[in-house]
């Protein structure tokens, strides 16, 4: 299981990130501990607990995409104690994620070069991109570069595991689109994220991300999600990924709700499913049944609906923020439940 550090490292830094919120919301004053509670809390999630997730993973998956063995084995563990130093840092260091994601970055780049793998040069391309973003402080830039991962990791992940549940040979047997529609919607996604970084309340902005979230909802729907509610598991990839076109209708309506429906949505809850799927797959229950990780997810979804009412609660929001903080950080804590025995001990 060479994802298990990182993934639990994931687990235990979402619970921490969010957990922080907690004592802010009751009132407390925690400046002495860390200045800037906002700032601190959304590049934690972005340079952080993320990238750690996305570590996992492709530390895991390069060999498979590549056909390749793993080119730098003794440096990928390297990365942990660049990532412990890092989230040490960063209450005071604003840049201190950068050097993990430019180091991830370069392996990635260095398995994909050595086995001259064009498809997958886009994923190395934006991790590059968001270690640029971690030294910049740029965190809006962070999430739309985080949320182009999601996009095209999201496009091989939800339809494999669908035709893996149906019973189909492989994702062609599912209706995946055509490669002009694909490269249309990552256009249109593009743009619409530029338009939202640049000038988040024009109309054009809006117009563009309305396109974008029928386009992201077509591609969605192409992967029959529907067939899945009887398997959580595949259910909470196509219910994260749902997220993608929610946020986009909602920036029309609300930039600040469409960016918690990304974060805590497309982001947390993809993260929680893909690790979760990657650790099961490994153990040899690759869609077993579990109420523990089926709690997981549903708190997790109950998180991004009272993180998205807290936006336009007023007055009553800080309450909503609390409950969102509590449903997110019960679900992680059911998640080491599930799973931390495995990535701690490495075996069932």
């Amino acid at each position: 299981m060479p994802f298990r550090p990182f993934f639990l490292l994931t687990a235990l830094d979402a619970l921490l990130a969010v957990g922080l919120w907690v004592p802010a919301l009751l009132g407390w004053d925690v400046s002495n501990v860390i200045a800037d509670l906002p700032g601190w809390h959304g590049r934690a999630l972005l340079f952080g607990t993320l990238p750690a997730m996305m570590a996992g993973f492709l530390r895991t998956a390069l060999p498979r995409w590549t056909a390749r063995p793993l080119v730098g084995a003794r440096l990928w563990p390297l990365l942990v104690p660049l990532w412990l130093a890092g989230r040490a840092l960063s209450p005071w260091v604003v840049p201190a994620h950068a050097p993990f994601l430019a180091a991830l970055a370069l392996l990635a780049t260095a398995q994909i070069a050595a086995a001259r793998d064009r498809r997958n040069a886009v994923v190395a391309a934006l991790v590059g991109a968001l270690a640029g973003a971690a030294l910049c402080d740029a965190v809006p830039s962070g999430l739309a570069l985080s949320l182009g991962l999601v996009m095209v990791l999201g496009g091989r992940i939800a339809p494999s595991l669908t035709a893996t549940h149906l019973g189909l040979p492989s994702k062609a047997a599912l209706f995946t689109g055509r490669p002009w529609f694909e490269r249309a919607a990552a256009l249109v996604a593009a743009g619409a994220l530029a338009g939202w970084l640049a000038e988040p309340d024009s109309g054009a902005t809006a117009a563009a991300s309305l396109l974008a979230a029928f386009m992201q909802a077509a591609r969605l729907l192409q992967w029959r999600g529907w067939r899945t509610l009887d398997r959580s598991s595949v259910l909470a990839v196509h219910a994260a990924y749902a997220c993608i076109p929610l946020g986009f209708a909602g920036v029309a309506a609300s930039p600040g709700m469409a960016v918690h429906l990304w974060t805590v949505g497309a982001l947390g809850l993809m993260g929680f499913a893909v690790m979760s799927s990657m650790i099961r797959k490994h153990a040899g229950n690759a869609f077993g049944r579990s109420a523990v990780v089926t709690g997981c997810y549903a708190l997790t979804a109950l998180a991004v609906a009272l993180r998205a009412v807290a936006v336009a609660a007023g007055e009553d929001g800080p309450l909503w923020l609390l409950a969102a903080a509590g449903a997110w950080s019960a679900a992680a804590i059911l998640f080491l439940a599930a799973f931390g025995h495995l990535l701690v001990r490495g075996r069932p």
